[in-house]
């Protein structure tokens, strides 16, 4: 065999051994890329869900089981028929990630995955730093669905399951940094905190209460003015006596 041969012949061999892999984010804008390469059109967000509960469940699903998640209509053929062709879309843009057969279909698991959201849940409590640096945005913040009332159920307890547990731990962060008198970090936190539930009054009091103690006065009443505006929006009130004296102390 001459050394070009070889050489490629060694590539190939090496290429075939390599698993096939599966990159997936479910937080905030889901993305998935196969080998690599990202899924530039999944034609529509029913796809996206599809892929996505297939990933999170990765065991074979009955036909009739996915089109009753997906499908909220009156006849059962119906919304066979709609997961057809939602299959049929499937397929074009997933390759051979999904198996699908006549009764079945399932994630294909000779593929190697990695899933954001199963990092998170894995990591979160020897890890919580790192793990919050998956969170982006809640579950399948960009998909939405009007017609798939067993799957909205779904994404909804996903969603406040995953949102609860990054508060929870967010939380956490701040106090431990703040006890230790690590304003950056707290204050770094405290802001991701906010970015999860910026409604939440109290928070913005803290996030101030922090600016203060390390000195950033400006940025203390940047924050305020930012929790009036939110306040304002969301409750059409303004802030209560205990957020604004804060800056006066």
């Amino acid at each position: 065999m001459q050394p070009l041969e070889q050489e490629t012949f060694i590539r190939q061999n090496r290429e075939a051994e390599s698993p096939s892999s599966l990159k997936v984010v479910l937080f905030g804008t889901p993305s998935f890329l196969i080998n690599g390469n990202p899924i530039l059109d999944t034609t529509t967000s029913k796809v996206e869900a599809l892929f996505a509960y297939l990933v999170c469940n990765p065991y074979p699903h009955l036909r009739e089981a996915l089109a009753s998640l997906l499908f909220t209509v009156h006849s059962r053929s119906q919304a066979n028929n709609n997961l057809r062709v939602l299959l049929s879309r499937l397929r074009r843009v997933c390759e051979d990630t999904i198996l699908i057969t006549r009764q079945t279909v399932r994630l294909n698991p000779a593929y190697e995955v990695w899933v954001d959201t199963a990092v998170f849940q894995q990591t979160i409590a020897e890890q919580p730093e790192r793990a919050l640096t998956l969170y982006r945005g809640d579950f399948l913040q960009t998909v939405q669905l009007q017609d798939a009332k067993g799957f909205v159920e779904w994404a909804t307890l996903e969603r406040e399951q995953h949102r609860l547990l990054a508060l929870q731990t967010t939380l956490k962060l701040i106090e431990k940094h703040e006890a230790l008198g690590d304003l950056e970090r707290a204050i770094y936190f405290a802001r991701q905190l906010l970015q999860i539930e910026p409604h939440h009054e109290g928070w913005h009091r803290w996030l101030i209460n922090l600016y203060r103690q390390a000195g950033q006065q400006a940025e203390a009443e940047a924050q305020f003015e930012t929790c009036r505006q939110t306040i304002w929006q969301t409750f059409k009130q303004e802030p209560c006596t205990c957020t604004r004296a804060l800056l006066n102390k």
